[in-house]
């Protein structure tokens, strides 16, 4: 073993009993959360889980940029970028001191989960509860989610599960064989699996309220945001592992509720979709933006998962440092990466087809090619341009995800000289839509298994949303169920029960003969019953996915949050024409017609789902820490290294056709090196760096 990697594991005998007082981490009033036990008690135990949440902090920055530095959503600036910001983007391991390459904050999580697991004691009971079982199974998620990282972009890491405590225990484990990532992810199914269910093992909820109060803001957070949901951890580590049917289990839970206590089900609703705001397209309506504005983060826990908080400032704790990358305060063309041409190309590719009954488009038939932002507005919600006297390319396309200064603040309109841009007090690491993609990239994986119906359910959370109403396909399995509405008294107001809770009942409608005539009874009366319409309950054989809950009613698909009317879109859709376009298969007969000239297969359609699939997880997530590894993820489900190489070999390609079309621009020199060998798809540890252009 080299020195570095044993470095490391001895750094974790200096950390491993800082996390016992963090006061300066979160703003928790000490009265709420006292306990009267000897010992490890149960107030060291709340404590020491804020310092944990404290460690997690060391890693979050590079979370999100070792993803997004080696995908195809970043360009970085060859005059501002730092050297390890540099080398990380360009793939170059060589540089033993780089920041992003070092592992021992992952492991300082890791060995102070392993120390207070060790000395927690669930069998505390107060009131009939066991007291200590919700942070027991919150330090669990993120050792859990520490692992899944070090494991997905390392490969082969150090696993250990009991305390380092001493030297010569560090020395030891030091010696034992790596684990490979699927091992190390075996590992974790088995040690939270159990913990699946959030209404038998709740996260922790330290206040009355289960809100907490990071660094004395104004903004509170629920405390079960703190941590990762145990059902989303199992759902990508099935997805890694090629279980298919216990990710897409996992993760329809997660969205629907299944199985537990939450009454508030997540779904995607029309609240954020960003739409033209004026006939010629020269801005935009963008509720969207909002998501990522500071104050905006901790208001809707339900779509909202998991999030790292961060001071504001030096006095109140740590700081992140992503604003520095990504748009520094005040620094005119101070940001080190700014969106690469190859989103642009992709968000400009995208049709977007107005909605039906806007102001200025009350058909829903013409597309926004020739408008000044065409295609999917996404990018313009999150971007925008910084002016001087001298234009730099390089002051365009400013990534302001990350410190937002309010959602009044929409990027679009931020074309200044001097940036509003605001510390980033919030790193969100998982939200609803989230779980909605992993969904449908489960059913695709489920597709390839021989389900032949899962692939048109992914489809469908893309183009439409899973919802009561019977959707798009015919071949999906469905069943009949009321429509509903609200009740409403004789005032017209709309009823609730005690709790509070709307009261629905059935639309009601005239029933009608074979004929179309309305039934009458015998009084001459019109007889009425109840409205009926399809609803999608299955996707064939034992997979049954049930949207009838009145929450699912405003789905809409993932794709319309930038592209308008994607359910009514022609050229968004499971068919051969489609399918041939996104593969370069067609040329133009005349005017209006086109011709495929291609056979289409089954596994071009499960291909094309694919694809379309890591496009919206590029337009929606786009630069929230997941891009790389998904990309690694989707080649090896799909048995193909050009899924990946050529996205990344394209990202500073300002392409017109999409990535299967054989005319695709890429730099074949890197397109090779990530084709050619996975060596470059996974970090080196710091006893292993090696110079892989010296293997070329």
């Amino acid at each position: 073993m080299k020195k570095n990697l044993i470095y490391t594991m001895t750094f974790l005998l200096c950390g491993a009993f800082f996390f016992t007082s963090c006061q300066d981490m979160l703003n928790v009033d000490s009265d709420r959360v006292e306990y009267d036990y000897d010992g490890w008690t149960a107030n060291d135990s709340v404590y020491s889980v804020l310092g944990i949440i404290k460690a997690v902090q060391g890693v979050a920055d590079r979370h999100i940029l070792l993803n997004e530095l080696r995908g195809d959503l970043l360009a970085i600036s060859e005059s501002k970028a730092v050297v390890d910001v540099q080398e990380i983007y360009n793939f170059k391991f060589t540089n033993e001191n780089n920041q992003y390459l070092d592992v021992k904050d992952y492991y300082t999580i890791i060995n102070n989960c392993n120390i207070f697991l060790s000395r927690v004691d669930t069998t505390i009971v107060k009131n009939g509860v066991l007291l200590m079982m919700p942070e027991y199974v919150a330090v669990k998620s993120i050792r859990a989610w520490t692992y899944l990282q070090l494991a997905i972009n390392y490969n082969n890491i150090p696993y250990f599960t009991e305390p380092i405590t001493t030297h010569s225990k560090a020395q030891e484990i030091m010696e034992r064989q790596k684990l490979s990532r699927d091992e190390v992810i075996n590992n974790l199914i088995a040690d939270i699996q159990l913990y699946e269910n959030p209404s038998q093992y709740p996260m922790p909820s330290w206040y009355d309220n289960g809100k907490i109060i990071p660094f004395g803001e104004k903004n509170t957070v629920a405390t079960k945001q703190l941590f990762v949901p145990i059902r989303m951890l199992l759902g990508e580590m099935y997805l890694w592992t090629g279980r298919y049917h216990e990710a897409a289990k996992c993760f329809y839970d997660q969205i629907s509720g299944n199985g537990t206590n939450n009454t508030a089900l997540k779904y995607t609703d029309s609240g954020n979709v960003i739409k033209y705001s004026s006939e010629k397209g020269k801005g935009i309506n963008n509720g969207y933006s909002s998501l990522f504005a500071a104050e905006s983060y901790s208001n809707n826990e339900n779509k909202i998962f998991t999030l790292i908080p961060f001071a504001a400032n030096d006095n109140d704790g740590t700081i992140s440092a992503l604003s520095s990358v990504f748009d520094p305060e005040g620094d005119l063309g101070g940001a080190q990466v700014f969106a690469s041409p190859g989103i642009l190309s992709l968000s400009r590719l995208q049709k977007y087809r107005f909605i039906k009954g806007e102001p200025e488009r009350p058909t829903f038939v013409e597309y926004s090619d020739a408008y000044e932002y065409p295609g999917d507005l996404r990018i313009k919600a999150t971007t925008y341009s910084q002016l001087d006297n001298t234009l730099n390319q390089e002051y365009n396309n400013i990534i302001a995800k990350f410190n937002l200064a309010s959602a009044d603040g929409y990027p679009i309109d931020r074309q200044v000289q001097n940036t509003s841009s605001v510390a980033t007090t919030y790193i969100m690491l998982q939200r609803a839509e989230l779980a909605y993609l992993r969904l449908a990239e489960a059913l695709v994986g489920l597709g390839r298994a021989g389900y032949l119906n899962a692939n048109e359910l992914a489809m469908t959370i893309l183009k439409v949303g899973p919802k009561y109403r019977y959707p798009l396909y015919k071949d999906l399995v469905t069943a009949m169920r009321d429509v509903m509405e609200p009740k409403k008294d004789d005032e017209g107001n709309i009823v609730k029960d005690e709790n509070g809770e709307i009261v629905y009942v059935p639309v009601m409608i005239p029933k009608k003969d074979e004929e179309g005539n309305e039934v009458k009874d015998e009084n001459d009366e019109v007889v009425y019953i109840p409205k009926q319409e399809e609803y999608i309950v299955s996707c064939g054989d034992s997979i049954v996915f049930d949207f009838t809950h009145t929450t699912f009613d405003n789905n809409i698909g993932i794709h319309s949050r930038g592209t308008g009317d994607a359910e009514h879109n022609e050229y968004y859709a499971l068919d051969t024409l489609c399918i041939a376009r996104y593969n370069g298969w067609v040329e133009k007969v005349d005017e209006k017609t086109e011709k495929i000239t291609h056979p289409i297969t089954y596994a071009d359609t499960l291909n094309y789902v694919s694809d379309l699939i890591i496009d919206e997880l590029a337009l929606e997530l786009a630069w929230e820490g997941t891009r790389f590894t998904d990309l690694i993820r989707f080649s090896e489900a799909m048995d193909d290294n050009d899924v990946l190489a050529k996205r990344i070999a394209g990202r500073n390609e300002l392409n017109t056709v999409k990535y299967r079309n054989p005319q695709f621009v890429v730099d074949r020199t890197l397109y090779d090196k990530l084709y050619n060998t996975t060596d470059y798809w996974y970090l080196p540890l710091p006893d292993n760096l090696v110079d892989y252009e010296k293997n070329k």
